[in-house]
């Protein structure tokens, strides 16, 4: 039988260690309250576990050796309510890709690193698209809209945003254009971007001499040695090409951010940070009025701890973070029938479909994947946001939004780049495929350039997380479950970049870098004709923020409506979002507010009702 054990109350309670929980820890350790984060999985050393350990590409590509194993933990999927829903039970090509981290800095110990602001559109999608195209016209294209606005704008967030970047460690020169000018910046990244290929050279003066404003790729992924706001020094990378593709592979130099090499040192260093390793919180305890009072977890060898606290912060990843509200009855659980409550309400897709519509395409001589060794694959590349949110008049279309183009990126020397045991084709395999392997990275071989892409899944009403009657994960709880069908909106994006005249700025582009072999685009695909099988990292919504407690699960201080000593932050606490695949990014301007609404609690318990007022970091 396992022994409880009480633990001692901290001022600050930590469920997970990840990105976002590693920002709270340094803050309000600085900051002198006294913090605890539990997490599953270990404490990983860059310079001993993954340089001795990293070489195996068989055992981080597919069994997932730095994971957390989904024999012990899933969830399981559906289109709909009348499905029923099966678990995902191993991260593996062609079907499912992603899992769970698992330890201090979770997946993010191993991802691409891709980053980017979300511009000033997605925060407002729903009251600018009521604005310029009509009060109807989401309802017309999305069936069962349930799309809000964020509760605070662009400009609100902006200065957060800036306060995570310095602290983080971001690469990178601007942000792309918003309305044919540059995304306004107070500061720009810290650190310089990624050297160009030549590709991305040849694809950013091509777009800007038909008037677009290319910018070099951001990524997470140190471009020089820096040390953070925190003090902690990061090393720059070193370029070695073992990171690159498929977010499988971490990094031997610490170059590639996440909490245990950015955040965590700092909060360590305060003597007022205690880290619980091996462990699995599986409920939070509440009181009469709502707040909560502790946390529960398991420790390695089965024991069940006790940890009260004084304000909690959920950092869990994406379903596990509203799973852990649901299994612990803190807040309302969204009713699909009814449309009425707000936990697991507006989940949507950051990932475009497996069947999406491919837009114009060519080939330009002389400039192969890379000729020399490079970082991940989120660098040497630039980028447009000239075709994504609203950047371009969708008067008279069917869709709003777009998606980023690029051209350029670093294809790395990992393993990812030859063949591995899933999907393999005769274009994948054999003497033919071998000779091509052979000459990819010289510099006289042929670059590709290809554009299209979806625009945004839309929330609606049909689209949610619960928890799943019949599985149970290996503790005895219930897994969460996934009810989402990619929405018209993605495809009908997709297809109208395929096409004329949505293809034509990217034929003019291919053009003027003198491609060859130039295709106008894919065929059409029809909405629907492709459906959700997988999970993936980008989930957005589901637990988000808004103005609304019948609506939305947290206020715009990060802070849940129903329990006011719990603040959390991450995409699944997005509201929308629009096509930027960095994630990550868009949950930093949160967790910089969520850090300064727990201390203003600390100070002053109850619900913050006051506007942001920017200041960020320790107080």
């Amino acid at each position: 039988m396992s022994t409880v054990i009480q633990e001692a109350p901290a001022d600050v309670v930590l469920m997970g260690l990840g990105v976002m929980s590693g920002t709270i820890a340094a803050e309000l350790s600085i900051a002198g309250y006294n913090v605890v984060g539990v997490t599953r999985g270990p404490y990983w050393n860059y310079a001993t576990d993954f340089a001795s350990n990293k070489y195996d590409e068989w055992g981080i590509g597919f069994e997932r050796k730095f994971d957390f194993p989904a024999s012990l933990q899933t969830t399981t999927i559906r289109n709909n309510v009348n499905q029923f829903a099966l678990p995902a039970r191993r991260p593996t090509f062609p079907i499912q890709y992603h899992s769970l981290g698992f330890g201090v800095g979770g997946v993010a110990q191993h991802y691409g690193g891709n980053m980017g602001r979300q511009g000033p559109w997605a925060f407002t999608m729903n009251s600018s698209t009521a604005s310029k195209y009509g009060a109807g016209h989401l309802a017309s294209i999305n069936p069962n809209d349930d799309t809000q606005d964020w509760p605070f704008t662009y400009a609100e967030y902006e200065p957060y945003y800036v306060a995570w970047e310095q602290a983080f460690g971001i690469s990178g020169n601007g942000n792309g254009n918003v309305n044919g000018a540059p995304m306004p910046m107070s500061k720009n990244y810290p650190m310089q971007g990624h050297p160009l290929t030549p590709l991305g050279s040849a694809f950013q003066s091509a777009s800007e001499a038909l008037g677009y404003y290319a910018c070099p790729h951001v990524s997470s992924l140190a471009s020089v040695p820096y040390m953070n706001t925190y003090g902690v020094q990061i090393n720059g990378c070193v370029y070695d090409g073992w990171c690159g593709s498929s977010c499988n592979y971490p990094c031997e130099t610490g170059a590639k951010a996440n909490s245990a090499f950015r955040s965590i040192p700092a909060a360590i260093k305060t003597g007022k940070f205690k880290m619980v390793l091996n462990s699995e919180v599986f409920r939070m305890d509440t009181k009469a009025d709502g707040t909560i009072s502790d946390i529960r977890y398991y420790d390695a060898q089965g024991n069940v701890h006790v940890q009260p606290g004084t304000v909690f912060f959920n950092g869990m990843w994406g379903y596990n973070q509203t799973r852990s509200m649901l299994i612990s009855g803190v807040g309302a659980p969204y009713n699909p029938t009814t449309a009425t409550g707000s936990v697991g309400r507006g989940l949507t897709y950051g990932y475009g479909t497996y069947s999406s519509t491919g837009g114009p395409s060519g080939s330009v001589a002389g400039m192969g994947l890379n000729s020399f060794c490079a970082g991940n694959a989120a660098g040497g590349d630039t980028f447009l946001y000239d075709f994504m949110d609203d950047n371009f008049d969708h008067t008279g279309l069917n869709f709003i939004g777009g998606a980023q183009q690029s051209a350029g990126g670093y294809s790395g020397g990992g393993p990812g780049n030859l063949t591995q045991a899933g999907g393999v084709s005769s274009a994948s395999q054999g003497s033919a495929y071998k000779a091509t392997q052979k000459s990819k990275y010289q510099a006289a071989a042929t670059g590709h350039v290809s554009f299209g892409g979806v625009a945004p899944d839309l929330p609606n009403t049909t689209s949610y997380w619960d928890i799943d009657p019949h599985y149970v994960d290996a503790w005895g709880d219930p897994c969460a479950r996934i009810t989402h069908d990619w929405t018209p909106n993605g495809y009908l994006g997709a297809s109208y970049f395929a096409s004329s005249p949505g293809n034509a700025p990217f034929i003019a582009i291919l053009n003027k870098m003198g491609a060859t072999g130039i295709s106008n685009g894919g065929t059409v695909v029809a909405p629907f004709s492709a459906h959700t099988d997988w999970w993936g990292h980008h989930w957005r919504g589901g637990n988000r923020v808004g103005v609304s407690a019948s609506t939305s699960v947290f206020n715009g201080w990060q802070q849940a409506w129903m329990a006011p000593n719990l603040f959390a932050a991450g995409e699944v606490n997005n509201t929308t979002g629009d096509t930027v695949p960095s994630g990550t990014h868009i949950a930093g301007p949160q967790v910089q507010i969520a850090s300064e609404g727990m201390q203003k609690y600390l100070l002053s318990p109850g619900l913050l009702t006051a506007s942001l007022d920017g200041k960020t970091g320790p107080t």
